[in-house]
């Protein structure tokens, strides 16, 4: 029998907060609603200690506001995914200690209370659920909840160290990332310090979102995290592969409802590096890159995206690839057909033909400097974004690219420009973006 396909929903995130009064008083509402449960239960005998009383306050708070932005913004299916077992335990820099063991409580608290219904999961490897109530979505209504009332908690990590992990089931082969713990030194500390600030900026600027009729859009979503990959299980962690930011309501937003976004009531330009990838490998290898379309590949006319993958496989590739992934070769029928590869051109046939138009690359081929490559990608992203948060320029990163405002994207360009000069000694050209 074939395993049930696994659901695979919403995360609850676990540092969603309250700002806005509307939804500060609901909190509180419902934090006495749990209270008064308890009491007339009889099932707290004392009272509790400070530092458990704050986290049951952020317990509470954050639920409370997974719950009701899930009403305002409906997960595909219907429900947030959530952990509750015994690896919620609050031991790492990555765990919000108000989510311990008590967490399992207040959700039986709330359910109770017929505002959110909780399920555990049903099979392995997928996680337990929860789903706001029809009462609990009438009473965020009637409060006037609006996505302007979430905010963050305090706390929350934002330089992310992970390392793939592969797992082995009797029904295939499973990939996970396993984030990873690190002790802070002065690099991390910087680095998280530089994040921060960002977010401060992009947290206080005039963004908004434009509805246009295709779903709910949170363009308040924007704290970021920086995503770092370890490669190996010895000696400390490094911060020198990937980095690149992650978190921002525009990242996911499909391109052509990007339109849509406004900052400081202006509509936004799409600034992109040109080629940058290759030519942060021509970079790498100490060679010139020419000019022009990097991606063009006689032969491949009509299939730059696919080219681009083809590409980006071979620098992250550690590896002598014998095959392209299935969604290189293997059209979709809402695909791209610039995506695909068209047939008969194999990994060695693509790469030989990649390989006349740019000889000088052929020892990054297979190399595994992919990683290596998204981090001076990121230094770039992130030069750039300092230097526009001095300047007052409100700027979204897109990892080779930004969203700015429309009246300011030359101005842009040229910083763009300089910062890429600045960290690699090349200046990788920048294009305005349909």
């Amino acid at each position: 029998m074939l395993p049930q396909k696994l659901e695979r929903h919403r995360w609850f995130d676990d540092w969603r907060g309250a700002e806005g009064p509307a939804l500060c008083k609901l909190v509180a509402d419902i934090t006495t609603a749990l209270d008064g449960r308890e009491q007339s239960a009889g099932t707290r005998t004392r009272k509790f200690r400070e530092i458990d009383q704050r986290h049951h306050l952020s317990a509470v708070e954050t639920t409370v506001a997974n719950l009701a932005h899930a009403v305002l913004v409906p997960p595909e299916t219907g429900r947030l995914a959530i952990l509750t077992g015994n690896g919620r335990s609050g031991q790492t820099r990555y765990d919000n200690p108000a989510l311990g063991k008590p967490f399992r409580t207040l959700l039986h608290g709330l359910d109770d209370l017929g505002l959110a219904a909780w399920r555990n999961s049903p099979q392995r490897r997928e996680a337990s659920s929860l789903v706001p109530t029809e009462s609990f979505a009438k009473a965020v209504r009637t409060a006037g909840i609006t996505l302007a009332d979430f905010g963050r908690q305090a706390g929350e990590e934002v330089v992310i160290a992970s390392r793939k992990t592969r797992h082995r089931f009797s029904d295939g082969l499973v990939v996970s990332r396993e984030l990873v713990d690190y002790t802070d030194t002065a690099e991390t500390i910087a680095i998280r310090n530089t994040v921060r600030g960002v977010n401060t900026f992009l947290g206080e600027a005039d963004i908004a979102f434009i509805y246009d009729g295709h779903g709910p859009v949170d363009p308040h979503s924007r704290a970021m995290a920086r995503h770092f990959t370890l490669t190996d299980d010895e000696g400390a962690p490094r911060f020198d592969r990937n980095g690149r930011l992650f978190g921002g309501f525009w990242q996911n937003l499909r391109k052509d409802r990007r339109q849509g976004i406004r900052i400081e009531g202006e509509a936004v330009a799409n600034l992109d590096f040109s080629s940058m990838f290759p030519r942060l490998a021509y970079s790498h290898a100490g060679v010139s890159a020419p000019d022009g379309d990097l991606y063009a590949i006689p032969g491949l006319e009509g299939h730059r995206r696919a080219v681009k993958m083809a590409m980006n496989c071979l620098l992250m590739d550690d590896f002598h690839r014998s095959a392209w992934p299935k969604e290189l070769v293997t059209s979709a029928d809402d695909s791209d057909a610039t995506a695909i590869l068209p047939p008969g051109w194999t990994v060695k046939r693509t790469k030989d033909a990649i390989l006349r138009k740019h000889p000088a690359l052929r020892p990054c081929f297979g190399a595994g400097i992919g990683l290596m490559l998204m981090h001076t990608e990121s230094q770039i992203l992130i030069h750039v974004l300092e230097e526009m948060k001095a300047k007052k320029l409100v700027a979204l990163g897109l990892h080779d690219g930004l969203l700015l405002p429309r009246s300011r994207a030359e101005e842009g360009r040229m910083m763009m420009e300089v910062a890429s000069r600045e960290v690699t000694c090349t200046s990788i050209p920048v294009t305005l973006k349909a």
